[in-house]
């Protein structure tokens, strides 16, 4: 087996005197440089999201994002109330179309979303296993379409092309109760922990990159390549693996590094922590904690043929959300069959467990700083 390349040389980034964290939304520029954010605690995050509207929005703009901030809550607390059953996907469906407005509003080009559509419609064959989703550009016919207009402020680019997702294929993107999914399928798991994301430097040259760090025998425990690693977590274009003897309580580490570094000026590679981050928006997962360190990444194996239903993660909840409120909604007997069937586990921790995950990560977006809950209340 040839060697593996040496790592860059460099230092690991610090924040005065402690490691720089990771986040997708490392720094908020103030003035000619960026500064180093650090995590936001809350036990909600409907008050830090009205805030961040009133302060970054305005006119009609701000009205109708407030108002559907206000439908969102409410649709929240129907759809997490003890006891609701048989609507709460339909109520949680609303409630993350609202909060999704809210980021489009904030964050979008389009000035409101006044009979917009949903830009995604559910198909339903005889199995479940059979069931997709089309999804629509936008605007389409005139209408915008939410799905398509979500999709590019989460990743800058929307449905270009009208096309079919098959439900079978986005189940297993949904990262909370994976193994579930994994277990009633009868396949391998497709989620990779990663141990760490770190920010190098290289003072001298002014240079900036990124390494990721990942268990060796969480891959090897499910019989994963290096190779295949990179190739279907999509990282291998923009990632290599690198010599390393880093390890953690005797397991030990691989090292995935930046291929390219990327240059900063003037002695401020604050200014350039926001472009690395943003590189592995679509690469990683995260799962939001009530310890440190609060966030945790993960890498998803897409199998190749399964990459035309490959979805950003919150996407992949919203779609997969959107399909059990349109059953609810129109076909509440086939709910019920869902439920029982061979993914009724899998389904039931899905609409019980994913609802303060998406709140959370989707706050996280709207307000560009990772919120978290405290853990000790």
């Amino acid at each position: 087996m040839p060697r593996l390349p040496q790592p860059y040389d460099g230092e690991r980034l610090q924040t005065k005197g402690r490691p720089t964290e990771f986040s997708f939304w490392p720094t908020r520029r103030l003035r000619a440089h960026a500064k180093i954010q650090t995590k936001l605690f809350a036990l909600e995050p409907w008050g830090i999201i009205e805030k961040s509207v009133n302060d970054w929005t305005q006119g009609s703009k701000k009205l109708e994002a407030l108002a559907c901030l206000r439908q969102a809550h409410d649709f929240y607390k129907v759809g997490t109330e003890p006891g609701i059953e048989a609507a709460r996907p339909l109520a949680l469906y609303y409630c993350y179309m609202n909060l999704a407005k809210v980021l489009c509003l904030s964050w979008g080009d389009e000035d409101s979303f006044n009979n917009a559509q949903h830009g995604i419609w559910e198909r339903s064959q005889s199995l479940f296993e059979d069931d997709f989703l089309t999804v629509f550009p936008s605007p389409n016919r005139g209408k915008l379409q939410n799905f398509s207009e979500i999709l590019e402020v989460l990743t800058g680019s929307g449905v270009q092309t009208q096309k079919d997702l098959r439900i079978a294929e986005i189940l297993p993107q949904v990262l909370p109760g994976h193994r579930l999914w994994a277990h009633a399928s009868e396949k391998q798991e497709r989620f990779i922990s990663i141990q760490d994301i770190q920010f190098w430097r290289n003072r001298g040259d002014q240079e900036i990159w990124l390494r990721i760090y990942v268990f060796a025998d969480d891959l090897s425990r499910l019989s994963i390549s290096h190779k295949r690693f990179l190739s279907d977590s999509g990282l291998e274009n923009n990632f290599h693996e690198v010599e390393s003897d880093a390890s953690i309580d005797g397991r030990k580490l691989l090292c995935f590094e930046e291929i390219e570094v990327t240059k900063y000026q003037a002695n401020h590679p604050a200014d350039s922590l926001e472009e690395l981050a943003h590189s592995l928006r679509e690469n990683l997962w995260a799962t939001v904690a009530t310890v440190p360190p609060y966030r945790r990444y993960y890498a998803y194996l897409c199998p190749q043929p399964e990459r035309g239903s490959l979805l950003p993660q919150l996407l992949s909840v919203y779609a997969l959300t959107y399909y059990l409120g349109s059953v609810t909604r129109y076909r509440p007997q086939d709910y019920d069959d869902i439920l029982a069937g061979k993914y009724g586990s899998r389904f039931q921790d899905f609409v019980t467990g994913q609802p303060a995950q998406f709140l959370y990560l989707l706050s996280s977006e709207i307000i560009r700083q990772d919120i978290a809950q405290p853990s000790i209340i």
